[in-house]
């Protein structure tokens, strides 16, 4: 059997039981709350990936890619592309922070 629940309906029913056991005032409070923290657990997880290739190559993507130039390895290119995948992934994850943050305070 398939339960069909709504995504909305699940983050309030969270939401709910959080008003209830008294960690958030208000619903909405709480929704803000989760998705502040869900977006801010992404960002924390692509600096970690950025960090892990910084002190494996011991360098900055920047330096990494202008020593890549024509002499890459396939490993070297993977971990090139991972890198600067990481690197627009945490840019867009900061973004969604910012806006986030911004809307909040409104």
């Amino acid at each position: 059997m398939t339960l069909h629940t709504s995504p909305n309906s699940v983050l309030t029913k969270v939401a709910r039981s959080l008003v209830v056991s008294k960690r958030f005032a208000t619903v909405e409070g709480a929704l803000w709350d989760m998705a502040i923290s869900t977006v801010r657990g992404r960002v924390s997880y692509y600096r970690r990936r950025i960090k892990r290739m910084e002190n494996k190559y011991g360098m900055d993507f920047d330096k990494f890619t202008t020593r890549l130039k024509g002499k890459a390895t396939p490993e070297q290119e993977d971990d090139w592309l991972a890198w600067k995948s990481a690197r627009s992934m945490l840019m867009d994850w900061q973004k969604t922070y910012q806006d986030l943050r911004h809307e909040q305070n409104r």
